[in-house]
């Protein structure tokens, strides 16, 4: 990061500019449609406002304000009469949209340049505490080493200075005082009175020893007792015919058992008609934002001629004019492979360009029931995939040259969660 702050904020708002400058335009495209895209992407502006999300607020107004005054004048069809209603709808909210990005615009710079103040005084800080001279330590007591050369080492010299162990001599017998156990055993005489046996006496034969100073000493004491734990009873049978592998926890099953369910689009495909007949079917996604999440909510399906590998919408404007009354956004499509696999056509990446460019968020759907998997919820990498179809004019299928992916299936990858118990609402326009 910059360590200058009116040079952070400069290049964060250059790039908020960037991102919202990327709108789907193609001059030979149906005005109605374009005037239904800048509608779609003021309502999402209201929505961030909402939300308080203010960076995707003012991004999605740069992209109604870019649509409105620099890409529609210039279309064909822009100044015919009968287009009138929509072009002065188009301009007054454009007022609206541009109010609202002069208001957003210091409130961002302001946001910014707060972030890269409070990162530059974090450095600061990290950068003084590691110029702090250590505080030196205090010194160690010196350590009493006790060394013993191993010439003329004697053991009694080595001793005396040790504290006796004070034991006493007392009726010939010897014990050590109570002081010094750690663990107490019981006497010879406690074991008499505690098993009932009596343990006799055993003179020991003298060893040179005079007949004066002879000991006595008592015998020996018995060998502890082991103490060791009951066997534990026999498991139960349903336990004895399971064996566990050493390598994986036992309460954890192996990733084989595990039979992972998945979403099943067959509603979508309307009992098999679609697939009998071989012809693909779309649909188009809406829903709403709450909480800065997008939830889907209805599937409008529209007007379409179809063939086995496309598909073409014949009546946007009735679908856009559904959503645009119950207050929905458009969140991406779904459409069917009635006989291929689970893909992405060039084709497809081209119509859901004009999704994603509108709404980042927006996904594809692919059914395919003829294979496994059966279906897929793809995007547009971005970058680099979503600039290069963007910028591609070729029609019908062909190939996009790239050395990285241009699409991505992103089941499994945290942009989309697949909800069982949400409600889904379908709408045929057919």
């Amino acid at each position: 990061m910059s360590k200058d702050p009116t040079e952070f904020v400069s290049m964060k708002m250059k790039r908020l500019v960037e991102e919202a400058s990327q709108v789907r335009y193609i001059p030979g495209g149906a005005l109605k449609i374009y005037f239904r895209s800048a509608n779609t992407l003021l309502r999402q502006s209201r929505l961030y406002m909402k939300e308080n999300d203010l960076v995707n607020a003012y991004k999605f107004y740069m992209r109604y304000a870019t649509l409105a005054i620099e890409k529609l004048p210039s279309h064909p069809d822009y100044k015919k009469p009968e287009h009138k209603a929509g072009r002065n709808e188009l301009l007054k909210n454009t007022k609206e949209v541009l109010n609202e990005i002069a208001a957003l615009k210091p409130i961002l710079e302001d946001r910014f340049r707060q972030i890269a103040e409070k990162e530059i005084a974090e450095d600061e800080a990290r950068y003084r505490s590691m110029q702090k001279p250590e505080s030196s330590p205090r010194p160690l007591p010196p350590l009493q080493q006790t060394y013993v050369p191993y010439e003329n080492w004697n053991l009694a010299e080595q001793l005396k200075d040790l504290p006796s162990n004070k034991f006493t001599y007392n009726n010939n017998s010897i014990h050590e005082e109570q002081s010094y156990r750690s663990v107490e055993y019981p006497g010879i005489s406690m074991r008499n009175q505690s098993d009932g046996y009596t343990y006799p006496s055993v003179e020991m034969p003298t060893i040179g020893i005079s007949t004066s100073t002879q000991i006595k000493y008592s015998p020996e004491l018995p060998p502890k007792v082991k103490y060791e734990p009951p066997q534990l009873p026999p498991k139960p049978n349903e336990y004895m015919s399971t064996t566990y592998n050493s390598t994986v926890p036992y309460n954890i099953p192996n990733v084989e058992s595990i039979h992972k369910s998945e979403p099943e689009f067959a509603a979508f495909t309307e009992g098999g008609e679609g697939l009998r007949k071989n012809l693909e079917t779309c649909g188009v996604l809406f829903g709403s934002l709450a909480r800065n999440v997008f939830s889907i909510s209805t599937l409008i399906i529209p007007k379409q001629t179809a063939t086995s590998d496309t598909c073409t919408m014949t009546n946007e404007e009735e679908l856009i004019d559904y959503a645009e009354e119950r207050g929905l956004i458009m969140l991406g499509w779904i459409h069917t492979h009635p006989s291929q696999t689970c893909f992405m056509s060039s084709m497809d990446l081209h119509t859901h360009s004009s999704y994603q460019v509108i709404s980042p968020e927006a996904i594809a759907i692919v059914c395919a029931p003829r294979h496994d998997p059966n279906f897929g919820i793809f995007r547009l990498t971005n970058p680099p995939g979503l600039q290069i179809v963007l910028g591609c004019t070729e029609r019908g299928f062909h190939p996009h040259k790239s050395d990285l992916p241009i699409d991505k299936n992103i089941v499994d990858q945290g942009h989309v969660i697949l909800e069982k118990n949400m409600e889904l609402n379908v709408i045929d326009l057919r």
